[in-house]
């Protein structure tokens, strides 16, 4: 079998690999910026975009997967590894959903359009204060969340690298 995933794989997990580690930077630079600030409305209207980029490239990516597949993971990764490298994937994915779902749905609780690069996305929820402030707090928490578990998937492929001497990333590059 293969060693290395499909190039279409390869090449959307890098894109949004740089698009989701910018976002979670835009995210905590807007969080900061005062509302009359002349760079948050641009900021919030990119963020905004690239999280619905992500969405789509998700989805994307998960027919990808199912259409090649993954290379088998080297015989040195133990049983528990492998386990715990499917509950990582399956966190990530995971995340790079909700992510963009709670922040429509704050957006568009709160009377905000979610607009894609210019084109406004239907809104399929009505204004509501308390349901824009839950999710306000569920995109915050899955924001750093997720941030814990990229830091995690970037730590196990560099132990396997020096510990292991497994070099995984090849399979990514």
């Amino acid at each position: 079998m293969e060693q290395k995933y499909h190039l279409s794989i390869r090449i959307i997990h890098w894109l949004m690999a740089v698009i989701v580690i910018s976002l979670l930077i835009v995210g905590l630079v807007m969080s900061d910026l005062p509302k009359d600030n002349p760079w948050r409305h641009p900021l919030v209207d990119l963020h905004k975009s690239f999280g619905v980029t992500v969405f789509i490239l998700c989805f994307v990516r998960i027919g990808l997967r199912l259409k090649f597949g993954a290379p088998l993971l080297p015989e040195a990764i133990a049983p528990l590894e492998r386990v715990l490298a499917k509950l990582g994937h399956f966190a990530l994915y995971g995340f790079m959903l909700a992510m963009p779902v709670t922040g429509y749905l704050m957006s568009t609780w709160f009377g905000f359009p979610v607009k894609l690069f210019g084109l406004e996305l239907p809104k399929l929820v009505g204004v509501d204060r308390a349901m824009s402030n839950l999710m306000h707090e569920a995109h915050e928490v899955l924001g750093f969340i997720l941030i814990c578990v990229i830091a995690i998937h970037v730590l196990a492929v560099a132990k396997h690298r020096i510990k292991d001497r497994v070099n995984l990333l090849t399979r990514m590059t």
